[in-house]
């Protein structure tokens, strides 16, 4: 999970790597890119994920990039919040009509819930930290919503979210292997806590976060990252979070216990992975075992009694509507 990816158009024709580009970047839910330059476009990035937290440090030769209404409904609820740092170069900004100038050194925060255009008229630098929205608290969300367009962020938290972006991608450039996914969660909380303490200086009048809210969310995040280990527990996590089984049970006191949000993101999980119409995808059994099922015939079971269907049949389903849409995009005019 936590190894570097690396993409770049070195080895890419000239006129193909704008088409190069814009295939990878939608394939991670990115923006559409176009040139703004006679020169050829140039493209390389960095990129690590750590739990459901995605860093990147990015070089790009000159170019104009449009995140739109049309690539934010394709997300759903999988929106997300940028926090990049300018390293060199220089990117303009257009957020609500607001233009925002964000020079070599300065920091700038992407609300991924609004349409943006970035205007990059020289080759630059920047590493960035992405993390879904939803990993934000209320008070947090609203914060951001409030902001007529992005914001400048500064200070000492900043730089020292900075310092361990680059420290990550070094890190892991020492261990190709990618090192240890429970690791690498960890660190991603930390980047995520961070995050929470620049909105914080930013906005004093946030408040102060229950300890509930943050342990809940510190709990989600680690259920997410272990959903494929069959000896996620109450325990295991009372463990990992160093409290004990009864807070666990006092935190998750309401809509659902905490066994239930277990098997209903296991079970999110699978029926994501059964949507995806590819011929290598994993076998129903593999996807149950992947998932922290006993078995095919227990995860049969239970996909059945949450979305009236079953596996064999979801993904039947899912391949017929694939080939339809294959089938209209290939009919002339």
């Amino acid at each position: 999970m936590g190894a570097v990816q690396r993409y770049t158009t070195d080895a890419v024709p000239p006129a193909d790597r704008l088409t190069f580009w814009n295939e990878g970047s939608r394939a991670i839910g990115g923006v559409e890119v176009e040139a703004v330059a006679e020169v050829p476009f140039y493209g390389d990035v960095a990129r690590r994920s750590l739990g459901d937290i995605k860093i990147f440090s990015m070089k790009t030769g000159p170019h104009r990039a449009a995140w739109t209404r049309r690539l934010i409904e394709q997300c759903g609820e999988e929106l997300h919040l940028r926090l990049w740092f300018q390293e060199t170069g220089t990117t303009i900004m257009l957020v609500d009509g607001v233009e925002h100038v964000v020079s070599s050194g300065e920091w700038f925060l992407s609300d991924g819930r609004r349409p943006s255009v970035s205007i990059h008229p020289d080759t630059g630098r920047k590493i960035a930290l992405q993390l879904p929205i939803h990993r934000l608290l209320d008070a947090e969300r609203d914060a951001i919503r409030k902001l007529n367009g992005g914001f400048h962020v500064g200070g000492g938290i900043a730089q020292m979210l900075w310092g361990c972006l680059e420290s990550a991608l070094e890190a892991s450039n020492a261990r190709p292997d990618g090192g240890d996914d429970r690791l690498d969660g960890e660190l991603g909380e930390i980047m995520v806590d961070l995050a929470r303490m620049l909105l914080r200086e930013r906005w004093c009048d946030i408040g102060v976060t229950p300890m509930r809210d943050i342990t809940q969310d510190r709990i989600r995040a680690f259920v997410r990252r272990n959903l494929g280990n069959p000896a996620l527990s109450v325990d295991m996590i009372a463990r990992a979070m160093k409290c004990s089984k009864r807070y666990i049970h006092k935190v998750f006191n309401g809509d659902q216990t905490i066994s239930e949000f277990i098997w209903n993101q296991r079970l999110e999980q699978c029926r994501s992975e059964l949507m995806q119409a590819d011929a290598r995808s994993p076998t129903l059994t593999q996807i149950a075992f992947e998932n922290g099922f006993s078995s095919s015939a227990h995860f049969s079971r239970a996909f059945r009694t949450r979305y009236g269907v079953t596996p064999r049949a979801f993904r039947a389903e899912m391949g017929r509507q694939f080939a339809s849409r294959q089938n209209e995009a290939a009919r002339p005019g």
